[in-house]
């Protein structure tokens, strides 16, 4: 049997797994036209005058375009619900949104939004409810994990507020998404 030298044997090697196909979760970070990201998550509300910070489930959406590799630019929706003992209260934003990539083949990227934002509290089986409007502002981190070459599963934490005239609000939201891009 004939051996083959090092530096051959280590060439084909490096050829083999340097040439080989990604795999899964290894897919570039390429960004690119439309996008879109859905979230789902656990929320903490706090707000003026309510003395502790209560739990519940929270999500968003959110879609736009891609200004370059670095810039995703585009409007979302972020919303935090609980109900108990008959009582909903929910808080929610719809703004527009920047996603800011640092390194443009990079997965982790900071986000924004400013817009308008609501607080509602109702009571199941008397028709009774209340809600006001107001400004909202969000900021938030994230990471993309490529799972396909356009899509990727994301961790995220999103910090909102609501503030109205009466009140302000706000949520410190973690989860996981799907991004699209």
């Amino acid at each position: 049997m004939k051996r083959l030298p090092f530096t051959v044997l280590v060439g084909l090697v490096l050829k083999l797994t340097v040439g080989a196909t990604p795999a899964l979760g290894q897919h570039p970070q390429k960004r690119s036209g439309f996008w879109f990201n859905g979230e789902l998550g656990w929320g903490s509300l706090g707000c003026d005058n309510c003395g502790t910070r209560t739990g519940g489930m929270s999500g968003g959406l959110s879609l736009g375009g891609t200004l370059n590799s670095h810039i995703l630019l585009g409007v979302g929706t972020s919303a935090w619900s609980k109900s108990e003992t008959g009582v909903t209260m929910t808080v929610a934003t719809l703004d527009a949104r920047i996603r800011v990539y640092p390194q443009a083949k990079g997965g982790f990227f900071l986000t924004g939004g400013v817009g308008y934002g609501s607080l509602s509290a109702g009571l199941s089986g008397y028709g009774v409810s209340a809600s006001e409007g107001g400004v909202s502002g969000l900021l938030g981190v994230g990471y993309d994990i490529r799972v396909g070459p356009m899509v990727s599963v994301t961790p995220f934490w999103n910090g909102f507020a609501v503030k109205t005239s009466n009140s302000n609000s706000n949520v410190g939201q973690l989860g996981l998404g799907i991004t699209i891009h």
